[in-house]
């Protein structure tokens, strides 16, 4: 999975994936239904995090890559609690609240990763595994609504969101684990908080590396 999750390519289509098919599934609910304003917008803001998040990455804006994240994440976490209240077919409530469970997981997994400038390889390998199985569940979940959608549109947007909406949750996995990488990188090199970068360490040339 690390292979997976510090590829360029993945992290790419992960971010752009993310965004067009949250959009994409968007603006077909407002066309279709009413009532859904609150949804509409938290939608906006996880669409708008994952592209910022990658952008940030790429222009090396730490400190706004970090605030994006949290606010993905977070936005994630309100969109699983605004879900459990929706209540169209018998497995909704099941698979909500393990949406629900699983969002938390990495949502809290993912300040204990950052509070530390140590490595936290099984605490990634912990957000990795966990954003596969919030994957597994959209897709399930999605499938099990179809045979409900009322129109082909319907059924369309319920594709590309099962889709797509796992890619918020890679987007952040993303960063997570070529950070993880940065870090397992310059401790094996000799980098220690108190006494810092060695000499001989290229930090541009390593952050490079898996990037």
């Amino acid at each position: 999975m690390k292979k997976l999750f510090t590829n360029d390519h993945f992290f790419l289509a992960s971010a752009f994936i993310a965004a067009i098919g949250t959009l994409f599934f968007n603006f077909v609910m407002i066309f279709l239904y009413t009532g859904t304003t609150q949804i509409f917008f938290v939608n906006m803001i996880c669409a708008i995090c994952a592209l910022l998040v990658y952008f940030s990455y790429d222009a090396h804006a730490k400190n706004v890559m970090k605030g994006m994240m949290g606010a993905l994440l977070m936005a994630l976490l309100l969109k699983a609690m605004m879900m459990i209240s929706y209540n169209s077919i018998p497995a909704d409530t099941t698979f909500s609240y393990i949406t629900l469970i699983l969002s938390a997981v990495l949502f809290i997994n993912h300040f204990l990763i950052n509070g530390s400038r140590d490595p936290s390889p099984a605490n990634v390998k912990l957000n990795q595994v966990t954003c596969i199985a919030l994957a597994a569940c959209r897709l399930v979940w999605d499938l099990m609504q179809l045979p409900y959608c009322a129109n082909l549109l319907d059924s369309v947007s319920t594709v590309v969101l099962a889709v797509s909406w796992p890619f918020l949750y890679a987007v952040v996995v993303c960063v997570e684990s070529r950070l993880d990488a940065y870090r397992t990188d310059r401790s094996a090199a000799g980098w220690t908080i108190d006494a810092g970068y060695p000499e001989e360490y290229d930090r541009t040339k390593n952050y490079e590396s898996i990037k």
